[in-house]
């Protein structure tokens, strides 16, 4: 469903992505993560053809998302969801309006199924009474929370979430992620790929990690499992020390493995 082959992107005399090759199967789930400014978003703008790569091959759907023109590239992202970073809602609509343009201009739905998805997928995510309110009506958590059902309304076959937690407290953090992980627990085609700098959501969403450094290469993609154990010392690093600042009973809720915890928090 998604592949990146010899893929590199400069700003200026900046690297950005580093020759990055990684691939992604129909009906997956994968993390995307590293520190910030390690290429993670821009990862997913070349992913969605809004910016060309220097050099490499990317496609997404078996569609050349570097050479095909802008035709085929908007037919094949109208089988995609995107949740951008702070919610992406447009000010001048309502809630339900929001979802309803995504849906209009992405699917063949009726009006009537339009507005049956509308009311759906805000129960999915715990607020089916903000259908008439505005963005700047709605809190952060509740602007990402709408991103999030937009982006799932229109039943794509690539969903596509950009740091859906990032800015939130660890409460909503996890509130978020666990209702994308229950709105989408019945679609087993359905691939889904989530960039975030937080190790916690990183594992919680996928048990595949891939690992951007900060100069943007990827330096280990598998089990995060195995990455934090017995992967390169830069990787199992970056993983530790941003998972040990958590309470035990937290870590044994994460499934952390046993050598991990007797190591960290004896």
């Amino acid at each position: 469903m998604i592949s990146f082959q010899s893929v590199t992107k400069s700003f200026g005399d900046t690297k950005i992505l580093d020759d990055i090759s990684f691939s992604i199967q129909e009906g997956t789930r994968v993390s995307i993560i590293g520190p910030g400014g390690s290429g993670k978003t821009t990862v997913l703008k070349i992913l969605l053809g809004l910016m060309p790569p220097d050099s490499g091959e990317v496609h997404l759907m078996e569609v050349d998302m570097v050479r095909s023109n802008d035709r085929v590239k908007e037919e094949v992202l109208c089988r995609v969801g995107m949740a951008f970073q702070q919610g992406g809602l447009f000010d001048f609509m309502t809630v339900k309006e929001n979802l309803a343009f995504a849906m209009e201009h992405m699917t063949d739905m009726s009006v009537d199924l339009i507005d049956k998805k509308a009311k759906s997928v805000l129960e999915g995510v715990k607020l089916p009474a903000t259908e008439t309110m505005f963005p700047f009506e709605l809190s952060g958590g509740m602007k990402r929370r709408v991103g999030i059902a937009r982006a799932l309304a229109t039943e794509p076959k690539v969903a596509i979430f950009d740091e859906p937690t990032s800015g939130l407290d660890p409460v909503t953090s996890t509130i978020i992620l666990n209702m994308i992980l229950d709105m989408v627990k019945t679609n087993t085609n359905l691939t889904q790929l989530v960039a975030t700098s937080n190790v916690e959501i990183a594992i919680r969403f996928a048990d595949r990690l891939i690992v951007l450094n900060d100069t943007g290469s990827i330096v280990a993609d598998g089990p995060w499992r195995e990455l934090l154990l017995t992967g390169p010392e830069w990787v199992r690093h970056f993983l530790s020390v941003r998972l040990i600042g958590l309470d035990l009973e937290y870590a044994h809720e994460l499934d952390l493995p046993k050598e991990f915890i007797e190591k960290h928090w004896g």
